[in-house]
């Protein structure tokens, strides 16, 4: 993932920026496997999938000085959010990231999704990427998440997993 990758996520997000690094994670991870080129290498982790790419643009993007990062254990709020400097929407402006404007829809469905089903639908999926079925996948995913697979949000997980993935054609 690159700055202006990231920079147009970003901008997706609005004024109000984009609430906490995990939902951060998440979008990126299913933008990816939406066919989003994005070229973030993602292993499972206690939240569901994570990058160390998409943590290591973000803090070079905050310690560059072109996103504004709000948050974390400095203010007593674990809660982070990323909101781009108006100097970097200007930039943005100038040139845009067009090899990812195809994925902006799904993008801001993505940063506007509650974060549970964000984080077990990102684990479905990261299962279902292993060559596992849709059902066996909610079922691994439930147990690493320790959750009922039957639950309602189980299923509303499930069927985002499901809609990122024919998003992308396949």
């Amino acid at each position: 993932m690159n700055r202006l990758q990231l920079a147009t996520l970003l901008s997706w997000a609005g004024k109000d920026g984009l609430q906490g690094r995990k939902r951060l994670q998440k979008v990126v991870f299913f933008l990816q496997k939406a066919g989003c080129a994005l070229d973030c290498r993602f292993t499972l982790h206690h939240y569901g999938p994570y990058s160390r790419d998409v943590a290591d643009a973000c803090d070079e993007m905050v310690a560059a000085g072109l996103v504004k990062e709000d948050g974390g254990p400095a203010s007593g709020d674990m809660q982070y959010s990323y909101t781009l400097l108006p100097a970097t929407n200007r930039l943005l402006s100038k040139t845009p990231a067009k090899e990812i404007n195809d994925f902006q829809t799904l993008g801001k469905e993505l940063i506007n999704e509650d974060i549970w089903p964000l984080e077990l639908g990102s684990t479905v999926l990261f299962f279902h990427s292993q060559n596992e079925d849709w059902e066996m996948a909610l079922t691994k995913a439930c147990k690493y998440k320790k959750a009922d697979p039957n639950h309602e949000q189980s299923r509303k997980a499930l069927a985002l997993a499901k809609n990122v993935v024919a998003y992308s054609g396949k």
